[in-house]
């Protein structure tokens, strides 16, 4: 596909994926922010595409990404360590808690994480992700996955404890 022609079919597609898009979300940057990235995989598609196939690929896509980021979305507050460590709303209690209490929390939490875990963690908060992680401890993939899930088990678990006391 040339330049011209991906040009002509994102200019074609760019209000069907946002309108769309904008009936999950009923807001206009999410809706945007589908429609850039569904855009970005088509090009990145590139010549493996016809003008017909990339309608359909792009509907797809834009159906399941719109599923996918409101599933990650659905009931959970996001702390600020870490993108990938959520509690579950049900966890926390009605008050409203600050940045700063949530902050607290985690690091006493993160505290009585074992010294190999807290390690993983900071590795987190510094914004390396697991592949990353892996090269630098020497540790499999895999591992780094199953040991940053444990320890956001132990830390949630104490983040419970924490608010139920």
């Amino acid at each position: 596909m040339t330049i011209e022609d991906f040009e002509y079919i994102a200019r074609r597609l760019r209000p069907k994926i946002k309108k769309m898009a904008y009936r999950f979300f009923q807001n206009s940057e999410d809706a945007e922010d589908v429609v850039q990235e569904v855009l970005m995989r088509l090009w990145m598609r590139g010549d493996s595409l016809d003008k017909e196939g990339a309608e359909k690929l792009a509907t797809t896509a834009t159906k399941n990404l719109c599923v996918s980021m409101l599933r990650k979305r659905k009931g959970r507050i996001r702390l600020p360590i870490d993108e990938s460590l959520t509690i579950e709303e049900s966890v926390l209690p009605d008050t409203h808690m600050s940045t700063e209490e949530y902050q607290m929390m985690l690091e006493q939490a993160t505290k009585k994480l074992t010294k190999s875990e807290q390690r993983l963690v900071h590795m987190v908060q510094q914004g390396l992700d697991t592949a990353e992680i892996s090269i630098i401890t020497g540790i499999q993939i895999r591992s780094v996955r199953t040991m940053l899930s444990a320890a956001r088990n132990k830390l949630l678990k104490h983040i419970i404890q924490w608010n139920n006391h």
